[in-house]
């Protein structure tokens, strides 16, 4: 995804060559070679972001030879420590940079003058200049407010989330249990509808929510998860680099800002509910946003957004995201199905081998390849369920032996009404060449511990709900099968009172 994250930050910030190819872990020439590459087909982001990594690739490398270096550069952090210790000289340095270079070394006149200029950047401090609505900088408060549980008095801890936008400082602040990703993610989701339109931007802390890893070669992996809530609203996510505290500094300020005007006039009151809690401080929020400002024409922050933040920003989309766990790069196995939650979803054969990512929504499981949506089901509670797509089976298992499948079940009819009741049902429940493993299984049971037995432990299974193979050879084992459930379901016969128990010729 280096290409498409280059290209979106390109189009869509207005971040320096360094700052993305730090970001996407290319050299700042190669991005800038990108942005001359883009400009030159005027191309937005709305009309390219459609394209896959790989299109993308071959388009900013469309008839193009790399650039060759003409002198190597060397290490300007090391060489300018080095020239602290006591009676070092450029001369030396440049002798040492040289030796074991066949080409490309700078003279060391070009070492003198190169080092020069790098000195000079050194220790700069410039004012950032923000542009109206083109960011939202997201943090956390140091300091935590506390919930109180009624019955016990005890008091929980709760994290206060911060977010502000534009050049308005505009805040919004909301209390979440955890800075866990569901936490993290629904608080940015508040904050979209607290303000009521998007920036371009999130700017967040390096938060393992927001960022699971930082590598120099590749720079930040951004939560997949996190990204999925960002694209959901078409805004790009820049995490703050390590180490760089000005690239936060809106949100640091508010942070110190919100102490003062929200936690310490509440500091008196106790709360017994996140809900609770979080009404008391939109009021503050409402409150501080109101404000009037000294070194604003004394206008409110209120008064500003409107007049400069709103204006430039874009409407939400019409729902708001909706929470999902992300799982990325999964290897599609021989059986292709996919393990989760202790319960197996199919997808096509044809990406057996491939890698696919998964999103677990509240009510659906959903799988992609290339950014591309190969297979959804219904999210399903419990476990060891298989859930399968015809379609996604090849021909040899559709054929699945329908003679071999209904002799199973007319079998089952004839050794127990309670073990005809239990393969009807595992085959509602599972079908395909799992249940005609299970229906063997039942075979080799009613072999090894008699058909009897085994009919009263399928009837305990049906009356506990509990229908697995595994469960019904335990029962047999300890000599359960016969125990009584107390309950009204194992009170009756599982056969009559069960609405899934159907003769063989509806299968046929």
């Amino acid at each position: 995804m280096v290409y498409k994250q280059a290209c979106r930050l390109l189009l869509t910030t207005d971040s320096s060559d360094r700052a993305i190819a730090s970001m996407v872990g290319k050299s700042h020439n190669t991005i800038a070679k990108y942005r001359e590459t883009l400009l030159a087909a005027e191309v937005t982001w709305d009309e390219f972001k459609d394209r896959d990594d790989e299109g993308m690739r071959r388009f900013l490398h469309a008839g193009r030879e790399r650039a060759r270096k003409s002198f190597v550069e060397p290490d300007w952090d090391y060489v300018h420590k080095e020239m602290a210790r006591p009676h070092m000289n450029l001369t030396l340095l440049h002798d040492e940079y040289k030796t074991g270079l066949s080409e490309g070394a700078m003279s060391e006149s070009e070492f003198r003058r190169r080092y020069a200029a790098f000195k000079k950047t050194l220790n700069i401090s410039m004012r950032q200049p923000r542009r109206p609505g083109y960011a939202m900088y997201v943090d956390y408060a140091g300091t935590r407010p506390c919930i109180t549980n009624p019955d016990t008095g005890e008091k929980t801890p709760v994290e206060l989330f911060i977010a502000v936008v534009g050049v308005s400082r505009k805040t919004f602040a909301t209390a979440t249990m955890s800075q866990q990703l569901r936490d993290f993610t629904e608080a940015h989701v508040r904050s979209t509808q607290y303000f009521g339109c998007l920036t371009a931007v999130w700017t967040s802390d390096n938060l393992k929510s927001a960022v699971t890893k930082i590598t120099k070669k590749e720079g930040h992996y951004i939560n997949p998860t996190y990204q999925h809530c960002a694209d959901h609203y078409d805004v790009t996510v820049l995490p703050t680099r390590a180490r760089r505290p000005k690239d936060k500094a809106p949100v640091e300020n508010a942070v110190r800002l919100a102490y003062w005007y929200i936690l310490l006039h509440l500091r008196n009151r106790t709360f017994f509910s996140l809900a609770e809690i979080n009404a008391a401080i939109l009021e503050r929020c409402d409150v501080f946003n109101d404000r009037p400002m000294k070194q604003r024409d004394k206008r409110s922050r209120n008064e500003i957004f409107e007049q400069e933040d709103r204006p430039v920003m874009r409407p939400l989309p019409a729902q708001p995201y909706e929470f999902s766990e992300w799982k990325i790069g999964i290897t599609v196995p021989t059986n292709y199905h996919i393990p989760f939650e202790g319960n197996y979803y199919s997808v096509p054969y044809t990406l057996v081998g491939r890698k696919i990512d998964m999103a677990a929504l509240h009510d659906a499981v959903q799988f992609f390849q290339c950014s591309q949506l190969v297979a959804t089901h219904p999210r399903v509670i419990g476990r060891d369920q298989t859930i399968t797509n015809e379609d996604h089976q090849p021909a040899a298992h559709k054929a699945f032996s329908q003679d071999q499948f209904l002799a199973s079940l007319s079998w089952a009819e004839s050794a127990g009404r309670g073990i005809h009741a239990y393969a009807i049902e595992h085959v509602k429940r599972h079908s395909g060449a799992r249940s005609q493993a299970a229906l063997k299984g039942l075979k080799r049971m009613a072999a090894e511990f008699t058909a009897e037995r085994l009919d009263a432990a399928c009837k305990r299974a049906l009356a506990l709900n509990n229908i697995t193979n595994k469960a019904l050879e335990s029962m047999l084992q300890s000599g359960r099968e016969s125990k009584p459930i107390d309950t009204p379901q194992a009170a009756n016969d599982p056969v009559s009172a069960h609405e899934n128990v159907r003769g063989a010729h509806n299968y046929a």
